[in-house]
């Protein structure tokens, strides 16, 4: 027998073929390239937000632990307000006071009066033109001192706000419902622009899934559409959130999202999950004997 022949299941090209496949990959030959389908990949939360601050200062109080369910509004942290919520007391007060408004509508009261005995006396000869002009004049000074501190008083209010506003800032909150899965400040702690992550927050309600499939499987689906992934021997339905418009010209692939419903929180995000091709034998669905 010739020592050079080799066997036909040996092939260094038949062998990675299998390795390819038993690890996901749909291999395609071409004249130049390879492409590869990668049908298996994992599951991952379908957003991770790092929650920032966008004002500096010393953290005063966290108010939310590694691995705590957290809801849409809930305060994680809260910046020293000490300043702020001094300037806050002191807005309040003159927003409340009408001090200023009551006199200058006493005084506009009186300068009416003034105006209109004036006027009397005028028609009757006891008085000249030069005393009700300036009585006029008087009394239209003493409407637009009113109208001032009427203006004095909005922008007393709408100091106010604004120094909630500044200290809502400096209040932390989650942006949507979710996990927080790290927090990395403490009390006491600088937060500052270039560092200005307080927690990571993740989504799990659904999880997202990443695959690279062929042009021609692509084309056989729509973004919006549905397919099945299969998750530990069990079937998932998934919905298809993105499906690329354009093909890898290195890989030959197309980027395809899938977001599968886990409100129940049973699925864990970082496991191995697998794309159901059309056409090929489907696992049993979730709950199914």
């Amino acid at each position: 027998m010739n020592a050079n022949r080799r066997c036909p299941q040996c092939h260094p090209g038949r062998i990675l073929m299998a390795w390819l496949w038993g690890c996901g990959l749909v291999v395609v030959w071409g004249s130049a390239t390879l492409q590869a389908e990668v049908t298996t990949s994992f599951t991952e939360p379908d957003e991770t937000i790092e929650v920032a601050c966008a004002e500096t200062g010393v953290v005063a109080r966290v108010l939310v632990k590694q691995g705590q369910t957290v809801r849409a509004g809930d305060v994680l942290a809260v910046l020293d307000n000490a300043v702020l919520e001094a300037s806050l007391r002191a807005a309040e007060t003159k927003a409340k006071s009408t001090a200023k408004i009551d006199l200058a509508q006493v005084d506009v009261e009186l300068k009416k009066r003034q105006k209109d005995k004036l006027s009397l006396v005028l028609a009757d000869g006891h008085a000249s033109t030069n005393e009700i002009e300036k009585a006029e004049a008087e009394y239209a000074a003493s409407q637009a001192q009113l109208r001032i501190a009427e203006e004095e008083s909005v922008l007393n209010k709408i100091e106010v706000e604004q120094i909630k506003a500044q200290i809502e800032r400096r209040t932390i909150r989650s942006p949507v419902d979710g996990l927080a899965t790290r927090v990395r400040r403490r009390p006491g702690e600088f937060l500052s622009m270039t560092e200005p992550v307080i927690a990571t927050v993740v989504r799990l309600d659904q999880l997202r899934v990443k695959f690279y499939v062929s042009t021609e499987l692509a084309e056989r689906l729509k973004t919006g559409g549905e397919c099945a992934v299969s998750i530990r021997g069990q079937r998932q339905a998934a919905h298809i959130d993105f499906l690329s418009p354009v093909t890898d010209a290195d890989s030959g692939t197309v980027r395809m999202e899938v977001l599968i419903d886990n409100k129940s929180q049973k699925l864990r995000s970082g496991i191995s999950s697998q794309l159901e091709i059309p056409g090929t034998p489907a696992v049993p669905v979730a709950g199914t004997p």
